[in-house]
């Protein structure tokens, strides 16, 4: 199921308010997401500004740095907020935006003809992928072990044709706690549910359903939530890689039958 399918699965008319900035900071653990009900004026937000360049600007640099070895890139780093629990302030840094040099086909040729020091961590870097890449598979599937684990999915070859979402690095935290707060945003104004339960449901999102993997109307149910909220967040498209990667995992979760868990026992 893709995005547009999971918009088209719910339609709703509440609308949603334009107060839509204010967002409450998204828990990493359990012990800090019992906080997630407190709440901050728009007066107690500081915002740290970010001095980023212009197109131009950024082009220019991306040029300057630029080599046959390098491939220069305009990437944008977000920030979470952070929260002074004694002063209730609100601290919220833009996001800043840096040219980033990445290694071009000669780069990488250069590093393997280096050998030593810089192939090891090119190697390291491979070996991250893969690996994470495996976590994924056993994540999905409890039955997976040893003798029954299908290797050919950790090939370089298959992992470069997957979605870059769901290849080694995955999606990043910061997407994920970015995705949190507009979720509970949205979720709150559209369903009239309290912060309270919104948030619950964000954590499990962001846990990637790990603690529910069982249970299966509780998946159905909050695959629904998803469609609501892909139809009525504005930043439904800027998430789309998130609300696929929970779709395909709800999906894998939902069609594991007791049947075929046991066959593998």
């Amino acid at each position: 199921m893709d995005l547009n399918a999971i918009k088209a699965a719910q339609k709703s008319s509440t609308p949603i308010p334009a107060k839509a900035d204010v967002q409450n900071d998204t828990p990493d653990d359990q012990a800090q997401a019992e906080d997630t009900s407190d709440t901050y004026e728009e007066d107690s937000l500081i915002v740290i500004e970010a001095v980023n360049p212009t197109e131009d600007e950024m082009k220019s640099l991306c040029e300057t740095l630029s080599t046959d070895k390098l491939n220069v890139k305009p990437t944008k780093f977000n920030f979470k907020k952070s929260i002074d629990k004694d002063s209730d302030t609100v601290t919220q840094r833009q996001a800043l935006e840096l040219p980033i040099p990445v290694p071009s086909l000669e780069g990488v040729i250069a590093i393997l003809e280096a050998d030593g020091k810089q192939l090891e961590l090119l190697m390291d870097a491979i070996e991250s992928i893969i690996v994470s890449n495996a976590r994924e598979i056993i994540s999905d599937d409890i039955t997976l072990n040893a003798s029954n684990f299908p290797y050919e999915k950790l090939s370089w070859e298959y992992i470069s044709n997957l979605p870059k979402a769901q290849r080694g690095g995955g999606i990043p935290k910061e997407t994920w706690e970015e995705f949190a707060e507009d979720y509970i945003i949205v979720m709150q104004a559209a369903t009239g549910k309290s912060l309270e339960s919104v948030s619950h449901a964000a954590r499990i999102y962001t846990d990637r359903f790990s603690k529910i993997k069982t249970a299966t109307k509780v998946l159905k149910f909050l695959v629904e939530q998803l469609a609501i909220y892909a139809e009525k967040s504005p930043n439904a498209e800027k998430y789309s890689d998130v609300l696929e990667f929970l779709l395909k995992k709800a999906d894998t979760y939902i069609n594991s039958s007791q049947d075929d868990l046991l066959a593998n026992l």
